[in-house]
């Protein structure tokens, strides 16, 4: 029986995260044959589909839903043998990574503090001014950062491993009334802030699309702005839940009735991601038992 290889597993993840043949070959820098020849081997070695394709592109089948989960983990895994054979002078360095205030705030310090106990050669600048997806992008491209904590699209020509997600949420004064379940009416009467970033643009966008018809009052540079004038009884606004926590004196939060998710990946370019103390950075921000062990986890604010 043959079995799957790296490769092929790598390019169901990029055709899964991309969407196409197309995407998947620009982020892995090949040819989009070359990606359909290796999806096909991997379907005929598993002996059944793991893409639904179409003329719109690509999705996993519910079987290549659990293929994909496992190919995630083992391409996890596999990136970081190279660092175990690594002297601890090698492991030495510093490293500069880029993230949301609210994912350094409330995700990574259970990360830092592991790194610092079981690889003190290991240091760590962050980064934590971003307010726009792009800009963390492009902090990598740059050279500004080795590691970014982005938000899902980042586009093509990265490595990116899976990371944590979060929900958008109605953020609204807590002495409105707001009895479940949540509809658009509710919060006519008071003024739209608007968050001043593209995912936030992007989320109003589909609410648009769900019924909901303000326009902005007002548009807000950071999401701790809009929260404190929410609580002043000033508006309301859609914000990642990650970004209202803890929840400001007078402000009420609830499930937006849209679905709305951020999600994240841990990011760098090809050749970072290669060096040994970066491929150990990126492999504890991805284990289970720190981000289970960070203060966002242990308060229910990740979206399963």
């Amino acid at each position: 029986m043959t079995k799957p290889k790296l490769n092929q597993l790598e390019m169901l993840v990029a055709v899964a995260d991309h969407g196409s043949f197309g995407g998947a070959a620009a982020a892995l820098d090949c040819t989009q044959s070359r990606i359909s020849h290796g999806i096909g081997e991997l379907e005929a070695a598993l002996g059944f589909r793991v893409l639904q394709r179409s003329r719109t592109g690509c999705k996993p089948t519910e079987a290549g839903q659990r293929v994909l989960a496992a190919a995630r983990q083992i391409l996890q895994l596999a990136a970081t043998l190279p660092s175990l054979g690594a002297s601890d002078a090698a492991l030495a360095g510093r490293l500069r990574l880029a993230c949301f205030r609210s994912i350094s705030t409330h995700v990574l310090p259970p990360v830092l503090a592991a790194l610092a106990q079981e690889q003190p050669g290991i240091r760590i600048d962050i980064d934590d001014s971003f307010e726009e997806r792009d800009a963390l992008v492009q902090a990598l491209r740059s050279g500004g950062a080795d590691v970014a904590i982005a938000q899902l699209p980042v586009g093509a020509g990265l490595v990116t491993r899976p990371y944590v997600a979060d929900d958008y949420v109605l953020v609204a004064p807590a002495s409105l009334a707001l009895p479940a379940p949540i509809s658009w009416q509710q919060v006519d009467a008071l003024p739209y802030l608007q968050l001043d970033c593209a995912g936030a643009r992007d989320i109003a966008a589909r609410c648009r699309a769900a019924g909901w018809t303000a326009q902005p009052d007002r548009t807000l540079a950071t999401d701790s702005a809009i929260a404190a004038l929410i609580g002043r009884g000033l508006g309301y606004s859609f914000l990642p839940r990650l970004a209202v926590h803890p929840l400001p004196d007078g402000v009420q939060i609830q499930p937006l009735p849209v679905a709305a998710r951020r999600q994240f990946v841990i990011a760098a370019l090809p050749g970072v991601a290669r060096q040994p103390a970066c491929a150990m950075l990126m492999r504890y921000l991805g284990l289970a038992r720190l981000q289970t062990d960070s203060a966002a986890y242990r308060a229910g604010l990740l979206a399963e």
